[in-house]
């Protein structure tokens, strides 16, 4: 029960463990309540205006800011901030212009100017990441502006009241306290090393033996390494990071990998000796405490490999596994150096779309798509006399993306989360009914969670935001439970008639771009492979890249398989597509470092013409497995060549055991590229778009 409860907690911490997010949600907690009260206590000078409207506008512009900041330094956070508060203080101006003018028909022109805004929010997409979030921050706000005017317009009050909230959001979050970029750095690279060493303590003892369990452990351990690089890059050059590097802690997944799965595949027999070895133990408790520690430390000393020598009598290919975790246990021990020097990546450039004038970049097409559906939701309101039918525009501005498979996620995600949020609203009416303090607990308590879950799982996020506005309503407005059915049918108007604009209206559909990204990202594995010999400067640079082309193709996968199977952006049954796609990269370069390594050793020992024929075979191998699938040819195969490597490899009695894992690496990273190109090829989703043919036979 105490390991249970303690894996519970640590795979929480997971979560966020720089502390980044849940600092974040704090902020944004204690920024809304203070501007919700600071506007309320102001209303009390106020003639005509309820506290409750103008805390409404002032606690939604101060969380508007918060929320499309995303984490960076002070400096940019603070830029960002005041370039979102610079909006909606001139959007809220001419909201208010607008309204006094009409007077009491404010909310007839204030509404259908929604659409209006809507198709001008999202005409701004093309401009760059900012401008995108700076549309649906303004998209979304105007519903405030048009709940403001309601009996009657705000008038000043309006821009006032966001003046203050984005004033209230700038202090709390650049004022208060928040983690040290460096500290938390330090944090993050610590909970990488315990996760590292608990899973190479149980890979090498043999305990990993179920495959949900492993998935998870590794999943975990990939996000775990996108948090280090994330902090690494937020540190930034300010700071002397030293410590484990995010390509290493990459590395040494693939290292933990290699362990499992050569302990898991050795006979029962030879997995049983191995493990009682003392060398071995001995070996491995060193590996642990410097993963875990990242320095040398007393009693701790380089880990002896003659273990590998073993007992005499071994098949070949328990020979072969026992190197294998020789020299993963190698690559481990040099890659969990804790003085290394973090190389931050410097700043991209700011996006501008293309060297087009501003007109030219804005993204017509989804405004017109964002404006047609927004139109449709507001006529079906109007028509059915909905009473908050601006739940339907609000749910299209939320799952309307930039191509259609990402809406397609966005929807599904949208509305099942919401299905979620309701049910569970519903089963606790009963018990909060005659609570409102515990109801208002929720409201405060749960926003630094859903700040966390935002980012890893959005379906989860919705159901909990779901959650939270339905008993929120019953609590501020006396929203009865009856009323929660019509929250539920207007997001799913509001989803469908979403999607269908998507699908109908110039649908930007990812089928061409994958089959682009697809070529050229093998075709530069291909290249890094012909390439000669590299030095580790240079394994970094080609290494970084490679990942960066890895991300974006995985990126329009995911978005190619919502459009043909929808209901994977819930599942993770085609995940395996983007492992291979992203672990390629890693093989990739992981086989020119070892196959340099042997070149070396055979041009140290001229007399040995096997081992350079067997060098120049085996890369023609890997080299022709690229060319069949880029060129849509049949799978090919040369029988024999593992085998021959094998009885090539040096005795282990007698051969430097550097050598002999050099050796054994070399083979087993080319198999691993091959099978992640015959991976590729057989993963029909991916095939298809990319124009390859599905694998047939083996080899």
């Amino acid at each position: 029960m105490h390991q249970i409860v303690s894996r519970t907690v640590s795979r929480i911490m997971r979560y966020d463990p720089g502390g980044l997010r849940v600092v974040r949600g704090l902020h944004l907690t204690l920024a809304v309540v203070v501007a919700a009260l600071a506007a309320d206590h102001l209303a009390s000078y106020v003639d005509g205006i309820s506290g409750f409207t103008l805390s409404v506008v002032c606690a939604a512009a101060t969380a508007h800011v918060l929320l499309f900041t995303p984490i960076s330094t002070r400096r940019h956070e603070a830029i960002e901030i005041a370039k979102f508060g610079s909006i909606l203080v001139l959007l809220t101006a001419v909201g208010a212009a607008l309204g006094t003018v009409a007077g009491a028909s404010a909310s007839k022109v204030l509404q259908p100017l929604w659409i209006v805004v809507i198709a001008v929010g999202f005409g701004l997409d093309g401009l760059g990441p900012f401008w995108m979030r700076a549309g649906r921050m303004i998209s979304i706000f105007w519903l405030f502006v048009i709940m403001s005017s309601l009996p009657h317009s705000a008038g000043i009050w309006l821009p006032a009241m966001t003046v203050l909230g984005v004033a209230v959001a700038g202090v709390v979050r650049i004022g208060f306290w928040r983690p040290s970029a460096s500290r938390t750095f330090e944090q993050v690279e610590k909970t990488n090393r315990k996760a590292i060493a608990e899973y190479l303590d149980l890979a090498a003892n043999g305990k990993i033996t179920d495959e949900r369990s492993r998935r998870v452990t590794l999943h975990d351990l990939a996000g775990l390494r996108s948090e280090l690089e994330f902090c690494a890059d937020l540190a930034g050059a300010d700071h002397d990071l030293r410590g484990l590097s995010p390509e290493s802690a990459t590395m040494m997944r693939l290292a933990l990998e290699v362990v499992r799965d050569a302990v898991a595949v050795l006979p029962q027999d030879v997995r049983a000796s191995l493990i009682a070895d003392k060398a071995y133990r001995e070996a491995l408790r060193g590996i642990l405490m410097r993963i875990r520690s990242g320095k040398d430390v007393k009693g701790m000393t380089k880990p002896d490999l003659e273990w590998v020598r073993g007992e005499s009598g071994l098949r070949k290919e328990d020979e072969f596994q026992i190197l294998r975790i020789a020299q993963a246990f190698f690559r481990l021990w040099t890659l969990s150096d804790g003085n290394a020097e973090i190389e931050t990546r410097p700043k991209a450039p700011a996006q501008t779309g293309s060297n087009a004038g501003l007109i030219q970049r804005l993204s017509w097409r989804l405004a017109v798509q964002a404006s047609v559906a927004a139109t449709v939701g507001y006529g079906i309101g109007t028509y059915f006399q909905l009473s908050h039918a601006y739940w339907i525009t609000i749910t299209v501005i939320v799952v309307m993306c930039s191509s259609l498979g990402a809406t397609i996620q966005k929807t599904i995600q949208r509305t099942v989360g919401t299905a979620v949020g309701f049910i569970l609203a519903i089963a606790l009416e009963p018990v909060l009914a005659d609570l409102p303090e515990v109801r208002l607990f929720l409201i405060v308590a749960l926003l630094p969670p859903i700040i966390i879950l935002f980012e890893r799982n959005y379906g989860v996020a919705v159901g909990f935001i779901s959650f939270l506005v339905l008993i929120g309503l019953e609590t501020l407005t006396g929203l009865p439970v009856s009323g929660f059915w019509e929250r539920l049918y207007d997001t799913m108007i509001g989803a469908a008639v979403g999607l269908t604009a998507a699908w109908l209206l110039f649908p930007k559909r990812s089928g061409e771009s994958v089959k682009g990204l697809a070529g050229s990202y093998l075709t530069t594995c291909e290249e890094f492979l012909k390439s000669g010999s590299t030095t580790p400067a240079q394994d970094r640079q080609d290494y970084a890249r490679l990942r960066k082309d890895a991300m974006n193709l995985v990126a329009s996968t995911k978005n190619y398989r919502a459009e043909q199977v929808p209901w994977s952006s819930f599942g993770h049954a085609t995940a395996d597509l983007d492992v291979l796609v992203i672990v390629l990269a890693d093989y990739v370069i992981l086989y020119r470092q070892a196959r340099a390594t042997v070149r070396k050793e055979a041009a140290g020992n001229p007399s040995d013409a096997t081992l350079e024929d067997l060098l120049a075979r085996m890369d023609k191998r890997v080299l022709d497995e690229f060319e069949t699938v880029l060129k849509d040819k049949a799978r090919q195969t040369v029988p024999g060549l593992a085998e021959e490597w094998l009885a090539a490899m040096p005795p282990p009695e007698k051969a430097d055991i550097k050598l002999m894992t050099d050796w054994v690496a070399t083979l087993y990273y080319a198999r691993k590229v091959v099978r992640c190109l015959d991976g590729l090829r057989q993963e029909h989703i991916w095939s298809a778009a990319s124009d390859l043919e599905p694998a047939t036979g083996s080899g």
